[in-house]
């Protein structure tokens, strides 16, 4: 397993998952009972579904004949994409490295305009895009285009940049990249190319290096630095909490594993059965969460590229350019302080209803049927006292889980009797705070752009008196200025909801989990003792811990960092 300080690898993070759950498939397939064939099936389905939407899809998009075809096939050791110098792929295709897609997309600005569309497609849905140029690097067609998708659209934040065929050219390495680096910033201009990371690679070279076992090749391919660039963007982008979802689904049927083949007393059976039903009120509950907290941010964003997309419009006709600038700094302020307060509902919401769906759990007649046993062996005269004392712990187990979700539970004498702790006090032991408005960049990055623009004003005045295509062409490039910094705003101000809801997360469900994981951990060492399938089981689960484990710590990371 990943150590929890090094650099977070996609591909062995999915590495690890896929070996871990082929264990349990495997220790699954060795039994025939209906209800462990059912739930086998069930787990593939559901598993082959999200594999289907992607953990996290990276489109490959550019040029025709950039080899991103045979970027792909480095990836993934395939050999049976189709790769050939003229027009290949017509089609999207998709392709699965260590559980992240991979979209091979037809090459941009050809005169197919069905290649067009069905790319742009493609990059809508897409989580990053890695755009592929050639040796060649831009040319006049495609750096317009390319400056079209980052800035006037907004895509810059997920855009990776590559130039690959590297071999196509004679000369030292070092020498080539740093002319092509000075081609590149040049042909970007005003943008600046430092704001995408870049990779110099010879995707070709890497396959024949692996195929042939030559060491050479793949030095001069520069591929695995390539790999590690791939790793760190998914990693800065934020995307790294995609991951965990897989290993929720897979350890839901871990949980159901175990409730089917430890059944060697109604105690045991009733108790994993509970510890099973408050798992999926968690794993549910956050997903609810997640995804109200996603359209929250959503419309925050929209907004405000929208205020960016207005600014950019009228900045030529408007004479008070500060004035314009201010309303625009106050009107994000206020999409942020309604996110806030939207934020600040559901997660409101989620407390009260973690609560009420934990209690829902303990006042059911299989918990009171479990806590009964407690008071069935109190009363016996041929009490085993081992059991009691299992017993015991697992009604302190529960007990604990409960009141991390702030309900009470009574054991009094009436068997399985709760009392909820009431919301406010439930409330009280949160603290979920979003970063406050004036400790964030905004009015800086405002006064940044409004001198920007006064002084590309001024310049364009001057240039412009006598070639009026050249002002017209200048003002393109102050109104794709000013949208792409309005998505820089949005892209800083989702990253705080990003990290407002990841503490929210671990503050309101992360103390639940571990106590649920521990019940399970605590119950399958009794229960593994003496049986060999449940040890196995035991240590599959221990493995998708540590996968998730990690996760959490390099999320930490990540907030502590920024």
């Amino acid at each position: 397993m990943i150590q929890p300080n090094q650099e977070f690898k996609a591909a062995a993070v999915g590495n690890n998952f896929t070996a871990n759950y082929l264990n349990f498939d495997k220790l699954l397939a060795q039994y025939q009972s209906q209800e462990v064939i059912a739930l086998r099936q069930k787990m593939r389905q559901q598993l082959r579904e999200y594999r289907e939407i992607g953990i996290l899809s990276v489109a490959f998009v550019g040029q025709y004949s950039s080899g991103k075809s045979t970027i792909i096939s480095a990836l993934t050791g395939r050999r049976d994409i189709p790769i050939n110098s003229d027009i290949t792929t017509d089609k999207t295709i998709s392709y699965n490295w260590h559980g992240v897609k991979l979209i091979d997309t037809p090459g941009l600005f050809t005169e197919r305009q069905d290649h067009d569309q069905i790319t742009y497609q493609a990059i809508a849905q897409a989580d990053l895009l890695i755009f592929c140029l050639s040796s060649m690097l831009f040319d006049a067609v495609t750096v317009e285009n390319f400056k079209q998708l980052a800035y006037a659209q907004g895509y810059r934040w997920k855009m990776m940049l590559v130039i690959n065929k590297m071999s196509d050219e004679a000369g030292d390495d070092q020498q080539k990249i740093s002319a092509y680096r000075q081609s590149l910033a040049e042909a970007l201009y005003p943008y600046s190319l430092d704001e995408f990371p870049i990779s110099f690679i010879d995707g070709k070279d890497y396959c024949e290096g692996i195929d042939k076992e030559d060491n050479f090749l793949l030095e001069v391919s520069r591929f695995p630095t390539f790999i590690n660039a791939l790793n760190h963007f998914i990693e800065r982008r934020g995307y790294l909490s995609k991951f965990d979802t897989p290993v929720r689904i897979t350890l839901s049927f871990v949980d159901q594993a175990q409730l089917s083949l430890s059944r060697n007393s109604d105690q045991d059976t009733a108790f994993l059965e509970v510890l099973t039903r408050l798992s999926r009120v968690v794993i549910k509950e956050r997903e609810r969460l997640r995804t109200q907290a996603r359209m929250i941010t959503l419309r925050m964003s929209s907004a405000i590229v929208k205020e960016g997309t207005i600014f950019a419009a009228v900045v030529e006709r408007e004479q008070d350019l500060q004035e314009l600038n201010k309303q625009a700094e106050v009107n994000i302020h206020k999409y942020y302080q309604q996110a806030e307060k939207d934020l600040e509902s559901v997660v409101n919401t989620a407390i009260t209803s973690i609560q009420q769906r934990v209690e829902k759990v303990l006042q059911s007649q299989l918990f009171q049927t479990f806590f009964a046993c407690l008071s069935k062996n109190n009363s016996s005269n041929n009490n085993d006292i081992i059991d009691n004392e299992q017993l015991k712990i697992q009604v302190n187990s529960v007990t604990s889980i409960a009141a991390g979700a702030g309900v009470e539970l009574t054991t009094g004498i009436n068997p399985g009797e709760v009392k909820t702790t009431s919301s406010e006090r439930c409330r009280q032991t949160f603290n979920f705070q979003l970063k406050d408005w004036q400790a964030l960049d905004i009015p800086k990055t405002m006064s940044n752009i409004s001198e920007f623009i006064s002084y590309a004003l001024a310049m364009v005045a001057v240039r412009g008196k006598d070639d009026k295509i050249d002002q017209e062409q200048q003002m393109v490039d102050i109104r794709r200025y000013i949208t792409s910094q309005f998505h820089a705003i949005a892209q800083n101000l989702d990253d705080q909801v990003k990290i407002y809801l990841w503490e929210v997360e671990r503050q309101l469900y992360g103390d639940i989990e571990q106590k649920i994981t521990a019940a399970y951990s605590h119950k399958e060492t009794a229960i593994a003792n003496s049986n060999n399938c449940l040890n196995q089981l035991a240590e599959i689960r221990q493995n998708f811990q540590a996968i998730m484990s990690y996760i959490t710590q390099v999320l930490a990371n990540q907030v502590l960092s920024k």
